[in-house]
């Protein structure tokens, strides 16, 4: 049996945890249903609806990385939040090999999970050019420097390993190749891969969708991409 700290209570519709943040907790479903979404490009895709007596939220739990999807109450929901030093002290029991071989089936599902943003009915369908452009980008009071690998008319992937969850507002600026007009933009992260995630086909980095962007700079963001897609 389960050691549980407390219960919590959600209404229909109250999110209990989004994509892109951080937490450990663990939950398993007293009574209700929760949905498992991710935001892909911009569009909520349901993933799995659970049930009483359903686990979730045991992947950050394992791997400490941010939350890999969107928990959602469909119903009024009651869960029980798993005690920490529990899972802990049970954890911990486990051989480090077995704990390592754990590890790495999480990391092989966040990745499969991750995968999604490139199946069919999810791909982009924009044409787009692959890039090494400079890029500016701030949240709040933080400001970063890195690079575009790939850049579209829908927006672009900034290779960088700084951690920003999904769903922030970044401000961009960037200079196309041979070009001194600033291209100004905001963008919403729409997803996130850490360094543990990456390989050497896919980066660390940033997933991120324009979202305003003024008409002159969108034509020739546009024009650029015509020219130099793939």
């Amino acid at each position: 049996m389960f050691l549980t700290a407390r219960k919590d209570s959600y209404k229909a519709g109250d999110v209990i945890f989004k994509e892109g943040s951080y937490g450990v907790a663990v939950y398993i479903i007293e009574s209700g249903r929760v949905e498992i979404s991710k935001d892909i490009q911009g569009k909520k895709f349901a993933i799995e609806r659970l049930g009483p007596g359903d686990i979730f939220g045991e992947m950050s739990f394992i791997d400490h990385e941010p939350r890999s999807a969107t928990a959602t109450a469909l119903e009024d929901t009651v869960l029980e939040l798993l005690d920490k030093d529990f899972l802990d002290s049970e954890f911990n029991q486990i051989s480090s090999d077995f704990r390592g071989v754990i590890r790495t089936l999480v990391k092989r599902l966040r990745n499969t999970t991750q995968k999604l943003g490139s199946a069919p009915g999810t791909r982009r369908t924009e044409e787009r050019t692959s890039a090494k452009i400079r890029i500016n980008f701030k949240r709040a009071s933080d400001f970063f420097r890195a690079y575009i690998g790939n850049l579209a008319t829908g927006g672009i992937f900034i290779k960088t390993t700084h951690a920003v969850p999904a769903g922030t507002i970044l401000n961009l600026e960037f200079n196309l190749p041979d070009s001194d007009h600033l291209i100004q933009a905001k963008g919403k992260v729409i997803w996130a891969r850490s360094e543990k995630e990456s390989d050497e086909r896919r980066p660390p980095g940033l997933g991120i969708q324009f979202v305003e962007m003024s008409s002159e700079d969108a034509k020739l963001l546009k024009t650029y991409i015509a020219t130099y897609k793939f």
